[in-house]
C-alpha cells in the first residue's frame, strides 16, 4: 500500500473520523485484488479526504434484510456496487445448496430493470451463481419486478432475483430474493440468507461469457411475456372501454407490461406523458428524480397533460412497475391523486361489485391486505360476503405467502398494501402494476357509463360505510448507528407503554414482536396471537381497532413510520374536524417517540 494512503488513513482513525472497522475495510480493499477494480476511486477519496462518505460507506456492511439488499451504488461494504452484489449472489448460492438442494438443479431467474447499473449487477449476479453450479434463466432485456414471480412459477425454477430499487432515486439500486413459490423470501428463510452472507469465505465466479457458453446462463423465451400478458388480461370484468387515459411509466418497464395489456384489452385512448417515456435510471422528467407513485410530485406533469386532453384517469407505474398510482378529477375538474388506500378502496368496490353483477363472485372469496392497510376496505369487502385477511405485517410477501397457503376451497380475489401496491388474480405471488391498471381503467369506465367520477363513488363509500382519516408519517434517522437507534428506542417504548396518546385512551395494544394483546388501560396480557413477527407496535383506541396508531421501523432504510388512522360518521362530524384529530394524534406519537429517541446516543468509534 502507498505509504502516503497508509498515513492519510491512520491519521483520520487517530482523529476518529474513521473507526477501527472502516480503518480495517478500507485497507483489505486497498490490498486485496477482489478490490481492483474500486482503487482508483478509492485513492481519490482518501487523498480527498472524503472521510465522512468513506465513514459511512465501509462502517459496517450492507444490511441483507428480510429479503435482499438496497442502498446508495457506491465504493464500500455498506454500499450496493459489484462486489456487494457478488457477495449477496455467493450467500444466496451457499443457501439455495444447503436448504434447497433438492431443487436447486432447476436454477434461478433472474429480472433487472432500466436503473443505473441494473445490467451490470444481473450479470455480476449471474456469474457467482453460475460458478456454484446453479443454473441461470435470465430476460434478453428490462422487465417487470412481477413477471420474474410470475417467471419462477410458470417455469418451475427454485427462486428468483430482481435487481432493482423500485421507486428510490437514481443513486439506489437492490437486489430482492425470490423463493419456489415467486414469493420475496421470508423472513426464515431471510435469516438464513444472512447467516450465510456474514459467513461468506469466498466468492466463485466464472466469466458471464464462459456461463453463456456452458449453457449455464440461458435466456428465457418470449413465451413467458405472452403467458404474463395473458394471466393480466384475465382479470377484467367490464367490457366498457369508453375512457380516456393518461398514463407515464415514470421512466421505467411499465412501458412494455402495462401499456401493451392495456392496449391489448381494448383501451385504444390513450395518450402517454412523451417526456417520461424513455427508460432512463436518472429519471430526468420526474420532479425530484424520485419516482414514488405515493408523492404528490410525481404526479404534475401526467396531470398537466391530462387536464389539456380532457382525461378521465391518469395512470402512472413505478420505475420496476410493481406499484400503480392514480389521479382522478371531481365533478368540478380537480384532480386528486389518490392515496394506496383510497386507491384500494375504489378499485376493490368496482372489482367486488362487478363480480357480483357479472354472476362471478365465488363461493368462499378472499381478499387480502396488511395491517397497516385501510380497515374501509374490510368493511367494504365484507358487505360483499368476502372473507377478509388483514392481519399481515408490511410487506408484500407476506400477502403472497397468505395466497400460496389458502385452502383449496377458498378463492383469492384480490390484495392491497397502502403504498400503492395491490394484486389482482392469482397469477403470481407479489404486488404489480398491470392488473390494477386493467380494474383502475374499468372502474374509471364504469363511473364515466354512470355519469358519475371516481370521486363521487368514493364519497358514497364514505357516506355508507363512515369516513376514515389516514396519515402516513416517515421521519429518517440520520448518522451512524441509524438502524441501533431505531431498536433501542423500540425496547424501551415497549419497556414503558403509554395508557394514552395525544389526551386519548389507548384500549389494546398489540406487539406484533411477541404477538402479545395487552389491555392499553392495565397493561393486562390479554392473550398471545400466532401472527407473522415484526417489529410493529399498534396502539388502538376503540375496541373495533378502527381508530388506530401502528409504529415500526423500515427494515431496509434507517426511517421511523407511523401510521394514524381515525374513523368517524359524516353525520356527526366533517371531514375536517375528522381530519384534524387524525394530525394531532400523529404529531403526539411522533413526539412520544422523537423524545425517546434524543435519550439514546450509539456510539460506533
Amino acid at each position: 500500500m502507498d505509504t502516503h494512503l497508509q498515513g492519510n488513513l491512520s491519521v483520520a482513525l487517530q482523529e476518529k473520523k474513521l473507526n477501527k472497522i472502516a480503518y480495517g475495510e478500507i485497507q483489505r480493499w486497498l490490498t486485496d485484488k477482489e478490490f481492483v477494480e474500486f482503487l482508483p476511486v478509492l485513492t481519490k477519496k482518501i487523498e480527498d479526504g472524503a472521510w465522512g462518505n468513506l465513514m459511512d460507506a465501509f462502517y459496517r456492511t450492507v444490511m441483507f434484510g428480510t429479503g435482499g439488499i438496497r442502498g446508495v451504488m457506491d465504493i464500500g461494504t455498506n454500499r450496493i456496487n459489484n462486489y456487494t452484489v457478488r457477495w449477496a449472489s455467493q450467500a444466496y448460492a451457499q443457501y439455495l445448496l444447503s436448504h434447497k438442494s433438492a431443487l436447486v438443479g432447476k436454477g434461478v431467474a433472474i429480472a433487472y430493470d432500466s436503473r443505473l447499473n441494473s445490467e451490470q449487477f444481473m450479470k455480476e449476479t449471474a456469474r457467482v451463481l453460475s460458478a456454484n453450479g446453479i443454473p441461470v434463466h435470465i430476460f434478453k432485456y428490462y422487465r417487470a419486478t412481477p413477471e420474474l414471480s410470475f417467471a419462477v412459477r410458470y417455469l418451475g425454477l427454485c427462486g428468483g432475483i430482481v435487481i432493482t430499487a423500485s421507486h428510490n432515486p437514481p443513486e439506489f439500486n437492490g437486489y430482492k430474493v425470490y423463493d419456489e413459490h415467486g414469493i420475496q423470501v421470508l423472513p426464515e428463510a431471510g435469516l438464513l440468507i444472512e447467516a450465510e452472507f456474514q459467513s461468506v469465505s469466498e466468492i466463485k465466479k466464472v466469466t458471464f461469457e464462459e456461463a453463456v457458453d456452458k449453457g449455464m446462463i440461458r435466456y428465457i423465451s418470449d413465451e413467458v411475456d405472452a403467458a404474463f400478458a395473458n394471466s393480466a388480461k384475465k382479470v377484467s370484468l367490464y367490457g366498457g372501454r369508453d375512457v380516456k387515459i393518461v398514463y407515464s411509466p415514470l421512466h421505467g418497464v411499465g412501458s412494455q407490461s402495462v401499456l401493451p395489456v392495456l392496449k391489448e384489452i381494448g383501451f385504444a385512448d390513450i395518450t402517454l406523458v412523451p417526456e417520461q417515456m424513455s427508460l432512463d435510471g436518472h429519471f430526468p422528467e420526474v420532479a425530484g428524480h424520485f419516482p414514488n407513485p405515493e408523492f404528490a410530485v410525481v404526479y404534475e406533469k401526467p396531470i398537466a397533460l391530462a387536464k389539456k386532453v380532457k382525461a378521465d384517469i391518469v395512470i402512472v407505474s413505478d420505475p420496476d412497475a410493481d406499484r400503480l398510482g392514480i389521479a382522478v378529477p371531481d365533478s368540478a375538474g380537480d384532480w386528486h391523486n389518490l392515496s394506496g388506500n383510497e386507491g384500494a378502496v375504489l378499485m376493490g368496490y368496482f372489482y367486488l361489485n362487478a363480480l357480483r353483477d357479472s354472476g362471478k363472485m365465488p363461493t368462499s372469496p378472499v381478499v387480502i391486505k396488511t395491517s397497516v392497510t385501510t380497515e374501509l376496505l374490510r368493511d367494504v369487502a365484507e358487505d360483499f360476503g368476502a372473507e377478509v385477511m388483514g392481519d399481515l405485517l408490511v410487506g408484500f410477501k407476506f400477502i403472497g405467502d397468505r395466497i400460496e397457503h389458502l385452502p383449496k376451497e377458498k378463492t383469492f380475489l384480490f390484495s392491497c398494501e397502502e403504498s400503492v401496491g395491490y394484486l389482482f388474480g392469482d397469477a403470481y405471488r407479489d404486488k404489480g402494476a398491470e392488473t390494477p391498471a386493467i380494474v383502475a381503467a374499468e372502474m374509471s369506465a364504469w363511473c364515466k357509463a354512470k355519469q358519475m367520477t371516481p370521486i363521487d363513488l368514493l364519497e358514497s363509500i364514505y357516506q355508507k360505510y363512515g369516513y376514515y382519516a389516514e396519515r402516513l408519517y416517515y421521519r429518517l434517522i440520520e448518522g451512524f448507528g441509524a438502524f441501533d437507534q431505531m431498536n433501542l428506542a423500540m425496547k424501551r417504548l415497549r419497556e414503558n407503554l403509554p395508557k394514552e396518546i395525544g389526551g386519548k385512551p389507548i384500549v389494546k395494544i398489540i406487539d406484533r414482536l411477541s404477538g402479545e394483546v395487552r389491555d392499553g388501560r392495565t397493561g393486562a396480557l390479554l392473550e398471545i396471537r400466532a401472527w407473522d413477527k415484526g417489529d410493529m407496535l399498534s396502539f388502538f383506541f376503540t375496541e373495533d381497532e378502527r381508530n388506530v396508531i401502528h409504529l415500526r421501523p423500515s427494515g431496509t432504510e434507517p426511517k421511523m413510520k407511523y401510521y394514524t388512522t381515525v374513523k368517524g360518521s359524516l353525520k356527526e362530524k366533517s371531514k375536517e374536524e375528522i381530519n384534524q384529530e387524525a394530525i394531532r394524534m400523529e404529531q403526539a406519537v411522533v413526539a412520544l417517540f422523537e423524545k425517546i429517541l434524543s435519550t439514546i446516543q450509539v456510539n460506533v468509534f
